[in-house]
């Protein structure tokens, strides 16, 4: 599966979480499955997910576009940095 169907999949289901901030608490109340990360993600927020991805397993998968385009797969009119996907 593609992660353009992946996302809306994850949308209608309602179990998509939108944002940095959002996506950091996720992943340390252990709620995220998987994270989406766009390639001009920062290094910062990269950082943090290598490091969770070492050492808790978490799952992060690369989308091949930038932020804008994330945001338009969402169907919001802003950039999106990072995707999670509730458990």
């Amino acid at each position: 599966m593609t992660i353009d169907k992946e996302v809306k999949e994850a949308m209608r289901e309602e179990k998509l979480i939108i944002g940095t901030r959002m996506v950091m608490k996720g992943i340390k109340d252990e709620a995220i499955k998987y994270v989406i990360c766009p390639e001009n993600c920062s290094q910062e927020v990269r950082s943090d997910l290598d490091y969770y991805n070492r050492n808790f397993g978490l799952e992060v998968k690369k989308f091949t576009g930038n932020s804008r385009q994330l945001g338009e797969i969402c169907g919001k009119p802003f950039n999106i940095m990072l995707l999670g996907v509730k458990k």
